[in-house]
């Protein structure tokens, strides 16, 4: 493994820990909207996080894993409770 792989590997694992960090932000974002939209904003949200993915150079078998990964870690994310 080279200097550059391990960069572009430390980068890759920065953007997922990022989108991990933003769950709670996105489960909260999502909880605004009417619950007949929800489905469709997560659709969106995996939508986006595959095209990270794809963006950092995935394959597209593993840019979908990435996404679903995301998108399982969102389904156990609540947003916070307005105090």
């Amino acid at each position: 493994m080279s200097t550059n792989d391990v960069v572009i590997d430390l980068e890759k694992h920065e953007v997922f820990s990022s989108a991990i960090a933003g769950l709670p932000k996105v489960a909260e974002l999502i909880a605004t909207f009417p619950f007949e939209d929800r489905q469709r904003a997560l659709e969106a949200a995996k939508q986006s996080y595959l095209e990270t993915a794809l963006g950092l150079g995935y394959e597209e078998a593993t840019a979908l894993r990435w996404a679903e990964a995301v998108m399982f870690r969102l389904q156990f994310t609540q947003a916070p409770v307005a105090a």
